[in-house]
């Protein structure tokens, strides 16, 4: 093999590495010096990453129970197969993790004791941030935290957004910023919203992070699609379809590239929008509906996970119990249903890459330590 990699050309190695999936890709890279130069490449990793983008074939869905993180990818999915349970490089002082994002192939999670690390599966390869306060007001009675992780393609950083709200009257809040890069947090200015859903994070697409807020702190305020814009690193709103109920529940998520909403109008049933070109409200298309006398009880949060290869389905979650495939020639709906799935789950789809957290900054070295026993602990 190493024999036949000298003999050809440069660019025709590189050209089918390219079309390689990641695995192969990471058993390629010990065929000979040459072929691990170009493999961990950053113009490769980018030209691979961008290639990525235009198949299903480097899906996984991963779903979180608890402490435990499971994973299959969505070919084997469709297959009906089962689910591996993941060791993820992070020390769980609870019965609970949480997942903060997903963005080209990196998957940015916590755990209790609000430790964050930048992981890619794929590679194992993995990053902790470091520990930053939040800076609570000792007379607030309550707070909520969410996060949101994304990319910054003008500075070629990834990124991680937290909000903290008080929920006091008037709202207050607490933003701040990580930078892969700097390795670094830093404040930002306070947000004018408020959020509805305290648990949710945040829905990346086109270099913005994406949450459902309101104006006031009151239960029937109506929704906005409130965007943070790293550009300027500032909120803005987006425009929502035209002629929708505001005030319905939402829900969002990222189906194809395109943001995508979710309506639930209780016994309205639900309406699933996606906007094909960002920033344009004229672009939002209702993508698909479900009327409420199709199904024997509310069906609750329905998310858009990803299309199927045929293009013409479309893998759902209900509520977090259930993984459906809508058709959206017949309008039909079928259950999914794998191997050594948890009763109740949170799923996330993040890209197969070879995106490595060690082109950004330094690890800090006591999580690293950390890190390293776990590592070897699950190797015996």
């Amino acid at each position: 093999m190493a024999e036949l990699a000298g003999d050809l050309p440069g660019e025709l190695v590189t050209e089918i590495l390219d079309r390689l999936p990641v695995e192969s890709l990471l058993r390629c890279r010990s065929v000979s010096k040459r072929w691990r130069g170009i493999i961990d490449s950053r113009d490769f990793v980018r030209s691979h990453l961008a290639r990525s983008f235009e198949s299903t074939a480097n899906l996984t869905l991963f779903f979180r129970h608890s402490s435990s993180l499971y994973c299959i990818d969505l070919t084997s999915l469709l297959r009906h197969g089962g689910v591996a349970e993941m060791n993820y490089p992070l020390m769980c002082y609870s019965d609970q993790i949480r997942v903060l994002g997903s963005c080209n192939g990196l998957l940015c999670i916590s755990n209790a004791a609000d430790d964050v690390v930048v992981w890619n599966p794929a590679t194992r390869k993995h990053k902790f941030l470091p520990y930053s306060a939040v800076e609570v007001r000792r007379s607030s009675v309550f707070s909520v935290c969410v996060y949101g992780f994304g990319y910054d393609e003008r500075r070629d950083d990834y990124v991680l957004l937290r909000l903290v709200q008080l929920v006091t009257e008037p709202i207050e809040s607490e933003v701040s910023i990580y930078s892969l890069k700097d390795n670094a947090w830093r404040r930002l200015k306070d947000m004018p919203y408020s959020l509805v859903y305290p648990r949710k994070m945040g829905v990346f697409v086109c270099g913005h992070l994406h949450w459902i807020m309101t104006r006031e702190l009151v239960s029937d305020s109506a929704n906005l699609l409130v965007a943070f814009d790293f550009r300027i690193e500032d909120f803005k709103v987006v425009d929502q379809p035209e002629g929708i109920d505001n005030k319905l529940d939402m829900d969002l998520s990222v189906l194809g590239g395109c943001l995508c909403l979710s309506i639930n109008g209780n016994h309205m049933g639900v309406h699933v929008w996606i906007m094909k070109e960002y920033g344009l409200r004229d672009s939002w298309t209702k993508l698909f509906s479900i009327p409420q006398s199709e199904v024997a009880r509310p069906l609750g949060f329905v998310r858009p996970l990803a299309y199927a290869s045929n293009g013409r389905q479309v893998l759902v979650r209900q509520d977090s119990k259930n993984l459906i495939l809508y058709d959206l020639e017949t309008k039909g709906m079928e259950r999914v249903d794998i191997n050594g799935m948890p009763n109740s789950f949170e799923a996330e789809i993040c890209l197969r890459t070879l995106v490595s957290v060690d082109d950004y900054g330094g690890y800090t070295k006591k999580k690293q330590q950390e890190a390293e026993e776990i590592e070897n602990r699950t190797k015996r």
